[in-house]
């Protein structure tokens, strides 16, 4: 079972988190590792109530593992619905269109005008490109949780 656990940890640190940076499905990355834990799991037979207990605090633990493995490949690999990126990147060009056509009359007002509000909308699509891939760049989910506690021994130290 702990060498089930380990590779397991470092399957998802090694391969499949360098595939949900890239927005890619980690689903293979990990499935023959996460089998062999439930194959650990199944080849165990409780015999006394402790050991019953412990089993299915195991198995309930196992799937809640499962469970947030599933979280993060839906995040990983969902992206904007196709109606909101047409109306985010649509919205940015007519609000900076509309702004070329305010009625100020200084040249240079009217440009520090359409570059402010370009400057706004080029950091809100920037925030939403952020958002929509959680673990890459700097802002991004981390694979540190799984080195740390409990799961540190699986990383030699």
């Amino acid at each position: 079972m702990d060498r089930a656990i380990g590779d397991y940890v470092h399957a998802v640190v090694e391969d499949a988190w360098p595939l949900m940076r890239d927005g890619k499905n980690s689903l293979s990355a990990t499935s023959g590792k996460l089998e062999a834990l439930y194959g650990a799991l199944q080849g165990f037979d409780p015999k006394s109530g402790s050991e019953q207990a412990f089993y299915s605090q195991s198995v309930e633990r196992l799937n809640d593992v499962t469970a947030q493995r599933r979280t993060r490949i839906l995040a990983a690999t969902q992206q904007l619905p196709p109606l909101l990126q047409v109306l985010t990147y649509g919205g940015a060009l007519v609000v900076m269109l509309i702004t070329l056509l305010y009625g100020v009359e200084n040249l240079k007002v009217q440009l520090l005008f359409v570059g402010s509000i370009a400057l706004l909308v080029g950091l809100s699509l920037t925030l939403v490109l952020v958002l929509e891939h959680p673990f890459a760049g700097e802002v991004s989910a981390s694979p540190h949780p799984f080195k740390e506690g409990q799961l540190s021994k699986y990383w030699g130290g």
